[in-house]
């Protein structure tokens, strides 16, 4: 079963947070080539050409930052103080505010099979979230389609539009037509920005890890459905299913090109054949237009030989 919709981005200048951490020569260059767009992610390499994407397309920006700067710019999204973000950082990532994501390139100092530190900064990949007015009427239908909630796992590559679409999701569950009790786990504070309308029946887990975020969801905020962003690993696994066990779906994401290589992961494996999602909910991007293609349980055990 496939649909398609087209994807309005609500176009909005750069965060100013971020705005004023730039150089202004780099923000300059960002600015002129995302003139009409919305700019999604902001890739920054040391002696390396910078490069915007836009509308799912890479930009080269025609600036280059030293590695001097680039570690200038990572102290200053630390306010100053790498210790403090030293945690996130050595996990690859930090969040600055507006829930934007920055992933974090460099090398590790590696003890026990645990990195410790990270330095020597060469990569900054800077990802900024977006409201949307996109429909997802038909992703709600299927949740709502029968006397009870039903959960889904929505799968992409990484960078088509999966996080925006769970937010769209929650805006319209826990929107008052509908007044479901939701709580987003929010693992790397990004997942719940936008989510601020008074009126959601929405608690937001900032952040926790998937596992424990789900546990809590069910056992103390009393949730009838949970959303978390990148799911894949075995604990995460075995609290979904704890969570689907106590009659509480999810809608939850993953990376992967298509469902067979989804359900090749052990994991994602595991909770199929628990029966743990209703249905899968594939995502494609084409340009602005978007498309869902929707596939059942049953229709997946049947395509897919598993």
């Amino acid at each position: 079963m496939q649909t398609s919709y087209t994807y309005r981005q609500v176009k909005q200048p750069l965060p100013r947070t971020l705005a004023e951490l730039l150089p202004p020569r780099l923000r300059t260059a960002i600015e002129r080539q995302a003139s009409a767009d919305h700019t999604e992610e902001i890739r920054l390499h040391a002696n390396r050409e910078a490069t915007l994407t836009v509308a799912g397309e890479n930009r080269p920006l025609g600036i280059t930052l030293t590695a001097q700067e680039m570690q200038a710019l990572l102290r200053a999204m630390c306010e100053g103080s790498l210790y403090a973000y030293g945690e996130s950082i050595n996990r690859g990532f930090l969040t600055l505010s507006d829930g934007i994501r920055v992933g974090v390139c460099g090398t590790a100092a590696v003890e026990g099979g645990r990195v410790i530190g990270v330095r020597q900064i060469s990569g900054l990949m800077i990802r900024i979230p977006h409201r949307t007015e996109a429909s997802v009427d038909r992703i709600t239908q299927m949740i709502f389609g029968t006397d009870t909630l039903r959960g889904t796992l929505i799968y992409a590559p990484p960078g088509v539009g999966k996080t925006t679409l769970l937010r769209r999701v929650a805006e319209e569950v826990a929107a008052p037509v509908h007044g479901v009790r939701t709580v987003v786990v929010d693992t790397r504070d990004e997942l719940g920005y936008g989510l601020d309308d008074p009126r959601l029946t929405l608690d937001v887990l900032i952040g926790y890890p998937h596992d424990l975020g789900i546990e809590i969801a069910v056992r103390s905020l009393g949730a009838e459905l949970i959303i978390c962003d990148e799911i894949g690993s075995e604990s995460e696994a075995a609290a979904i299913l704890a969570a689907s066990n106590c009659g509480v779906p999810l809608v939850a994401s993953a990376h992967a090109k298509s469902l067979p290589e989804l359900l090749r992961r052990p994991a994602i494996h595991a909770l199929h054949r628990a029966k743990a999602f209703d249905f899968y909910t594939g995502l494609s991007r084409q340009n602005k237009r978007f498309e869902f293609t929707f596939t059942t349980q049953a229709e997946a055990d049947n395509g897919n030989g598993i």
